[in-house]
This record gives structure tokens, sequence and C-alpha cells, in this order.
């Protein structure tokens, strides 16, 4: 039987739970002017962004959503935006339509909403004016876009694929309405990237875009999954629902581990779950974190501790509130009305991986 959790980010698995992210997104989309035309998805590292992230693109990528006039296409943050869309439009068959229409003529006369540019093919074309001649004309043949990035992070590149979208969605349609151009953004991150890129000049638009954060996932659905996927008793399933504490790589990680190893009992597996949580997911979080935001974790190690104590044990005691509001925003704090005035870790054994290792 094949194992039904998995450790492979992005991929959804057979034991996958669905959050209301989604749904927001989609209630968006489904008015004919949305009213938000970029989503960035939030969360630490391990929480299910990158599933989200995909389950959007996916959902846009089905025969029902093509027949209503989407097109998706999901760009790699590590190459060059701009050039991967322009290639990707130079596929679609409206686009190559009208190149091939005027190609006797050397010289391709594209006229598309709001713009009146001719594209000669012995001469190079600036990349942003290309791109904005291929969007319109498929805005121009009733087609909906949607542009993917996962795991953004600032880069020249990036900040220039950013000002060059901020110019398409200014742009609108030639209609009685004057509707904005439906091109829409869809990106995952932590949050030291989407505030870092946020803070790039001309990118206001980004900086304000709705940022969805990643929640825990309810108890009940793990521990029924848990049933559900590997035979687990009820008491246990939701005992290691709670040690999950709705963390999503801490949900696959202790699922697959107990379909791997559940025969050598539950303290083997509760080892081996997080010998993988630590070396996979925590080393890489406590290595992109600045040591100020470090010193806050490591006093709060050992559990919950109240401001107060938290800044008399700390050598920077005026940098509390500023590095524990960044922890908040990214997730390794608790932030709620319940928390308020205490520092707690949200991370399953993350206070035991920090005293041991850290």
């Amino acid at each position: 039987m094949k194992n039904p959790f998995t450790h492979t980010p992005g991929r959804v698995g057979d034991a996958n739970i669905v959050t209301t992210i989604e749904e927001k997104v989609y209630d968006n989309f489904r008015y004919q002017q949305p009213s938000e035309c970029v989503y960035k998805i939030t969360g630490i590292r391990g929480s299910g962004k990158t599933v989200i992230f995909g389950n959007i693109l996916r959902h846009y990528k089905t025969a029902d959503m093509k027949a209503d006039g989407w097109l998706v296409y999901d760009l790699s943050s590590a190459r060059r935006p701009i050039n991967t869309l322009i290639s990707y439009l130079l596929l679609e068959s409206e686009v190559k339509k009208v190149l091939l229409s005027e190609k006797t003529n050397l010289s391709v006369s594209i006229p598309i909403v709001g713009i009146s540019a001719g594209f000669d093919s012995k001469t190079d074309i600036d990349e942003e004016v290309r791109l904005e001649q291929l969007v319109g004309i498929l805005i121009k043949a009733k087609k909906k876009i949607m542009i993917g990035i996962d795991d953004i992070a600032k880069t020249d590149e990036m900040a220039e694929f950013c000002s060059v979208y901020a110019k398409l969605i200014r742009n609108v349609m030639d209609d009685e309405i004057a509707a904005p151009w439906p091109v829409y953004l869809i990106c995952s991150g932590v949050y030291q990237n989407f505030y870092e890129l946020g803070e790039v000049p001309n990118l206001t638009f980004f900086k304000r875009a709705v940022e969805l954060k990643t929640e825990a996932f309810p108890m009940p659905a793990m521990a029924i999954k848990y049933e559900d996927k590997t035979g687990m008793e009820e008491d246990m399933a939701i005992s290691f629902a709670k040690m999950t504490k709705g963390f999503a790589y801490a949900y696959q990680v202790f699922g697959s581990a107990y379909f791997e190893y559940k025969d050598k009992g539950e303290e083997y597996v509760v080892k081996q779950a997080k010998s993988e949580l630590f070396s996979q997911c925590y080393e890489k979080i406590w290595k992109e974190l600045p040591e100020g935001e470090r010193e806050i974790l490591k006093i709060v190690s050992s559990g919950p501790k109240k401001r107060k104590d938290v800044i008399a044990e700390m050598d920077g005691k005026g940098n509390y509130q500023v590095n524990s509001n960044a922890l908040k925003k990214m997730g390794l704090l608790a932030d709620s009305a319940q928390s308020y005035g205490i520092a707690e870790i949200t991370l399953p054994f993350f206070g035991e991986y920090i005293q041991k290792y850290c």
C-alpha cells in the first residue's frame, strides 16, 4: 500500500487537508471585476503555502476554467519571469494566429486594447513592450490571465517583473465601462521575502496587496485523516494530531512516520518524525533568523513566558517589540488575543530543537 503522506514540498498527497484560503481566492475571482488582483500567500516554511498555491493554480487549469477563458502561467522565482512569461504567451494559439496572419508583411501590427504597437520581426523590441503586446492579444480574445510565482524572493529580475505587472493592471479594456485588464498574480513566500520586495521603490501595489496567512490545520480534520489513511485508533490519532499543533509539515511527517514504522511502537514513530522535522525544516528556519529574533526564541524555548520576563533576560532589551512582532508575522510566535503579553512558540518541538541544537 502506498504511503498516503508526503515529505515533498508542494505535493498534495492522498491525505491533503483543504484550507479556507483557497475558497477566499475562488470567491474573489467569481466576479466579472474582482475586487482584488493580487494575493500573497505567506507563512513559515512548512506551513503549507506551496500546497495552497498549487491547489489554486490547478483549479484554474481545469477544463471548466479553461472554457471560461482562464490561462495559467506558473513562473519560477529563480529565473527571469518576464522572459519566461513571453515564451509561454507565444505558445498560445490566439497569439500565433495574430502573428502569422501578418507574417507576409514582415512586420506585425498588433492593435490591442489601449495600445497601437508594431512588431518588426527584424528589430529587437523591449521586453516590456513585447509582453504588453502579447497580453493584449489574449485580453482582446476574452482571456483571463493568472500568473503564479512560488517561493518569491527579492531579486532584480523579480522587482522588474512586478514593476511591469503594475503597468499591466493599470491598463483598461476598450469597452463602455473601461474595465481593468483581467491579469492576476498569485504568489507565495515567507514573510521576510514579501517584506523586502514590498519595500522596493515603485512597488507600493505589492506592499499593499492582500496577504493570506497560513493557519494551523484543525485538530479534528487531522485526527480523522490519520484514522482513515493509516488505521490509527481514535485516541492515538487525536494524540498525534495534538502533537503536530496543526503545523502542515509536522502533520505529513508524523503520518508518514507512523505509516512506515508503526510496528516499532509509538515512541519510535515520534522519534523518527522529530528527526525529520528538525533536519528538514527547523534547521533551515533557524539559519534564516537574525540574532535578535533567535535570542527571544532561545529564552522561550523551555515554554511560554510573560513579556516582561523575556525582556528581563534579553541583552538588547529595547529590541523586543520589533523582533517579537517579526516573529509573530513569520508565524513563529503565537499572535492572538489569548496570547497577548505572552511569548509562546507555535511550532511543535521547536523549543526542544533550539535547546538541543542551537
